[in-house]
C-alpha cells in the first residue's frame, strides 16, 4: 500500500488532493460562517421574537433537518443552474459559471444546513444563561447594549461551543457531497485520481487521512477554545 501511495504522489495527485483540501476548508468555513449567522439570528427570533417569525424559523429548521443533505444540494443546484447560466452567457461570465457556481452552491447549501442545526444550538445556549444575571445587570443600570456585549454574547458562545463543534464536523463531511455537482474538493480530487491511476484504494485512503487530520485538528481547536474561554465563564455558571 505504501509503495502504491508513493507512486500516486509521484504522479502529482498529492498536490491535487491538497488543492482539494483548500477548497474543502474554504467551502466549509464560509458555509459555517453563514450557518452561525443564521443560527444566532434564528435563535434570537425563537427566544424573544414575534410568534409568527418564530414559527417561520421552526418551519425552516424542521424542513432542512428532515431533507437529506444531498437532496438539498441537488435542489439548489438544479433549481438555479439554468437562470444563472443564462445570466452568465448574457454577461459573458462563462468562466465564473463553470469555476465558481458549484462553490457558491456549496457555501449556500452548507450554510443553510448548518444554520438549521445552529438555531437550536444557540437557542439552547441562550436559555443556559442564568436569568438572574440579566436581572442583576438591569438593577445596576447596565444598558441593553452593555448586557448584550458583557453578559449575553460571551456566555452564549461558550455554551454553544460543544454544539457548534458537532455542526462544524458535520459541515466538513457534507462538503464531500458537493463533489457531485462538479466542485473539486477532497472527494472529487480522489475520484479523479482513482480514475486516472486505477488505484482507488490508495486515493481514498489518502482522502480519508486528510479528512481525519482536518477533523482532529478542528476538535483540538474547539477543546482549547472551551478551556481558554471557559475559565472566565465557569464563575458565572
Amino acid at each position: 500500500m505504501l509503495d502504491t501511495i508513493l507512486a500516486v504522489l509521484r504522479e502529482g495527485w498529492g498536490w491535487t488532493l491538497l488543492r482539494g483540501t483548500a477548497m474543502t476548508l474554504l467551502i466549509a468555513s464560509l458555509g459555517m460562517c453563514l450557518g452561525v449567522a443564521i443560527g444566532i439570528a434564528g435563535a434570537a427570533v425563537k427566544t424573544s421574537g414575534p410568534r409568527l417569525a418564530g414559527l417561520l424559523v421552526s418551519t425552516y429548521t424542521t424542513v432542512f433537518r428532515s431533507i437529506p443533505e444531498l437532496l438539498i444540494i441537488y435542489l439548489l443546484f438544479f433549481g438555479s443552474v439554468q437562470p444563472v447560466s443564462d445570466l452568465a452567457d448574457y454577461l459573458e461570465w462563462e468562466d465564473a459559471m463553470t469555476g465558481w457556481f458549484p462553490a457558491l452552491v456549496g457555501i449556500i447549501a452548507i450554510g443553510l444546513i448548518s444554520g438549521s442545526y445552529g438555531v437550536e444550538v444557540f437557542r439552547g445556549a441562550l436559555k443556559a444563561i442564568p436569568p438572574g444575571q440579566i436581572e442583576a445587570a438591569r438593577a445596576i443600570g447596565m444598558t441593553g447594549r452593555q448586557r448584550l456585549t458583557r453578559i449575553v454574547i460571551p456566555q452564549m458562545f461558550w455554551y454553544a461551543l460543544p454544539g457548534t463543534n458537532n455542526v462544524w464536523q458535520t459541515a466538513l463531511k457534507d462538503t464531500a457531497l458537493i463533489s457531485l455537482v462538479g466542485l473539486v474538493e477532497i472527494m472529487r480530487a480522489a475520484v479523479l485520481g482513482a480514475a486516472a491511476t486505477r488505484e482507488p484504494l490508495a486515493l481514498y485512503v489518502m482522502a480519508g487521512a486528510l479528512y481525519f487530520l482536518i477533523g482532529a485538528a478542528s476538535q483540538g481547536a474547539f477543546v482549547l477554545a472551551e478551556r481558554r474561554y471557559g475559565r472566565g465563564m465557569k464563575g458565572h455558571a
